[in-house]
């Protein structure tokens, strides 16, 4: 089964609900293997995290846990520890039927649910080995597992090989983001809002002054909704950006850290003192990049006007960027910022793929920028700050101080 949705809309909160119900109503009946996409990178990382949590899980001795030597071995022993002891049997002979046995007698595994977060991830592992594993098991009724995904891609059943697509259920769960602000609000209330009834449970003998704290806390969070325009202000602007409620909870950490117990005083949300949330351009991020970083942005910039394309590659923003500096030194523009230096090809190279990294620079090819065997230099990018953008912002300093004399690379074109 995969869960589809957007980030913030709650899968991760469902599964953990659903597995939590589980638990509760089958506790010591099942086992849980967690797997990431960012974290498991390939299936051979990701078949000896199965085999240390199961080994840990089914509290094995050191000499029945799986061998992780390599990825046969290491799937064969994940195979012996899922499958029915029936699936393991060999045969007595070619057509024989096989023996009836006592019911009382039959031995049965526990049974395991996998998770996997950003599904989508392993699905670009090479041949899908991992997937085609996990839902040839499922399919086969080898053990009593279940697979179920999360992933914010719309698309992901498109990405998976012929022969692991004809074994998924296509069972699909969509989570949507809430479609109004009113839906939107009700969830972060949930999150700043006291439980009167986890109150009642958790802490017992709870006095009738703590409970009045308590619901003047939650009166106090419905009214900024209603009554504070700055509030309001906030919220709209969080949910006309990503409708993500996780973006909201950020930004209430400094307001809520700094509110005092005194009831029904709550916490300030005042923006121009928020640092935690995030910033509303990727420009912000100018004032960290070093000369070398930002002239060649520039440089990246400047060719898609001149050149009237919206892709370039580390050998022409190179090649643009020595133009640049030889102009400053003949011109001896004293503009007091060391941008005038001429680096070499690899210490720009490097500045280069750091920008890459800031997401600044995004490939211009599906599959990550890898080009499909294209060398480094060579590789296409598309620049995500426009250079108009860029001089305003070093105009207005907020790129760093010392850095104006920049600016006028951002309009001699």
């Amino acid at each position: 089964m995969l869960i589809i949705g957007a980030r913030g809309t709650g899968k991760t909160t469902l599964l953990e609900s659903a597995i939590s119900d589980l638990t509760e109503e089958h506790k010591g009946e099942f086992l849980t293997v967690r797997l990431n996409g960012f974290f498991q990178t390939d299936d051979k990382i990701a078949l000896r995290e199965i085999s240390r949590q199961l080994g840990v899980e089914m509290e094995l001795d050191e000499r029945d846990q799986p061998k992780a030597t390599n990825f046969a071995d290491t799937l064969s022993s994940i195979l012996a520890i899922l499958s029915h002891p029936d699936e393991l049997r060999a045969p007595d002979g070619e057509g024989e039927e096989p023996a009836q046995e006592d019911p009382s007698s039959t031995t049965t595994t526990l049974s395991v649910i996998f998770i996997l977060e950003e599904f989508d991830l392993f699905a670009t592992h090479p041949r899908q080995t991992l997937l085609y594993n996990l839902f040839d098991i499922a399919q086969s009724r080898k053990a009593p597992i279940a697979v179920i995904g999360t992933t914010t891609r719309i698309d992901v059943v498109e990405s998976l090989e012929k022969r692991v697509k004809s074994r998924f259920s296509h069972r699909t769960v969509h989570l949507k983001s809430p479609p109004t602000l009113r839906g939107f609000w009700d969830i972060c209330k949930e999150g700043l809002s006291v439980d009167m009834d986890e109150v009642d449970s958790e802490i017992n003998g709870s006095s009738d002054e703590d409970r009045r704290c308590f619901e003047a806390w939650n009166s106090h969070i419905e009214n900024l909704y209603k009554n504070d325009r700055q509030f309001q202000r906030h919220l709209r602007r969080i949910y006309a950006q990503n409708k993500d409620p996780k973006s909201f909870f950020n930004s209430c950490i400094l307001p809520l850290s700094s509110s005092t117990t005194s009831f029904p005083a709550g916490p300030s949300f005042s923006l121009p003192t928020n640092q935690l949330g995030e910033p509303d351009s990727i420009l912000s991020i100018l004032d960290g990049l070093t000369d070398l970083e930002l002239t060649l942005l520039i440089a990246a910039a400047r060719l898609d006007i001149i050149s009237d394309t919206d892709t370039c590659n580390f050998q022409m923003a190179y090649s643009e960027y020595t133009a640049l500096t030889s102009s400053l030194k003949v011109t001896s523009s004293a503009t007091g910022v060391t941008a005038g230096r001429l680096w070499s090809k690899g210490v720009a190279l490097g500045a280069w793929e750091r920008l890459a990294e800031y997401e600044l620079l995004v490939p211009a090819v599906i599959g990550g920028g890898s080009g499909g065997g294209v060398s480094r230099e060579g590789r296409m990018w598309r620049v995500e700050a426009g250079l108009g953008e860029i001089g305003k912002c070093l105009e207005m300093g907020r790129a760093g101080v010392g850095r104006a004399g920049l600016g006028k690379w951002c309009k001699e074109v």
